[in-house]
């Protein structure tokens, strides 16, 4: 009896984050399209970036060497209680995210990663601690952008209050956290740490500037610390929301609030962002599609 309820709550809050983000989905394209249909798209007619095939080419390099640094950070990370080779790092990663296109939350990345060591709670701790990492930096680079929008918009007071009463919940996670997986982090050495930390940085720097090169060959005119706050702010609002599809729709529509005071043709805004969830996203989830169906569940420890 117990487990059908269990199933039963299971299968109701599926349907139920299904919903919200198919919400959010909706709710995005229905402010792009929106905010697009007094201006004419053709594609035909678009003028293109000069040397655009050279940035496209540098930010698909760009993409493998980004996921590299992942796979290598993932690789050290198990290094204290389990080793793995960066083939094995990387056919895990690739296959995470393209079960994060049917799970929520992006939790396909976390199952992935957890079904295929034999530690199962060191594994989840070394995937939380690589996700709060990465969330540190989002949230660096996503408050400097989110100052930008509040000066823009005139919501200073609103933005001050959000950084009050942010502070206290993300301190009771940090410790909530540290608290419940202590023994992975009382394990792991100095060196280790800060290496983690180090390709952690390196790949949110990877990730920006991909973005910093395709945002500035469509809008050559913006400042290089304007560019970059909205790169901050973008992927804080794909980082907080629950998405749909992979997040197509939430970026562009971020993209929009945060440009759209400084830009006329919102074209120029969507079209790289789109370009980079292809290039991170969607090219890298179908190379993940073949390691999924070789995946072979290791018994749980």
């Amino acid at each position: 009896m117990q487990i059908k309820n269990n199933r039963a709550n299971y299968l109701q809050n599926r349907w139920i984050i299904g919903l919200i983000k198919l919400l959010v989905l909706a709710g995005c394209l229905f402010f792009i399209i929106t905010k697009l249909q007094d201006q004419s798209i053709n594609l035909d007619e678009f003028i293109w970036p000069a040397s655009f095939g050279f940035i496209i080419g540098l930010v698909l390099l760009l993409m493998v060497f980004n996921w590299y640094l992942e796979a290598l950070r993932w690789k050290v990370s198990l290094q204290p209680f389990e080793a793995i080779t960066i083939k094995n790092a990387w056919q895990v990663i690739l296959g995470g995210l393209a079960l994060n296109w049917v799970l929520p939350f992006t939790s396909g990345d976390l199952l992935a990663r957890i079904s295929q060591q034999q530690d199962k709670y060191q594994t989840t701790s070394a995937a939380m601690l690589n996700r709060g990492i990465m969330l540190c930096f989002t949230l660096i680079l996503g408050i400097y952008g989110m100052s930008k929008v509040a000066m823009e918009y005139e919501v200073n007071g609103w933005f001050a209050l959000l950084l009050i009463f942010s502070y206290p919940v993300f301190r009771w996670l940090f410790k909530k956290s540290l608290n419940r997986f202590f023994d992975y982090f009382r394990n792991i050495d100095r060196i280790t740490l800060i290496r983690i930390i180090g390709l952690s940085l390196a790949r949110y720097l990877v990730f920006v500037f991909q973005f910093y090169l395709l945002l500035s060959s469509f809008l050559p005119d913006l400042s290089a610390d304007l560019l970059v706050a909205g790169i901050g702010w973008v992927f804080l609002i794909r980082s907080v929301l629950p998405l749909f599809f992979g997040g197509v729709g939430v970026r562009e529509a971020s993209g929009i609030v945060f440009f759209e005071p400084y830009v006329s043709n919102l074209q120029l805004v969507i079209i790289p962002i789109f370009l980079i969830w292809m290039i991170n996203t969607v090219l890298p989830s179908i190379v993940g599609l073949i390691f999924v169906f070789q995946f072979r569940v290791n018994i749980a420890r």
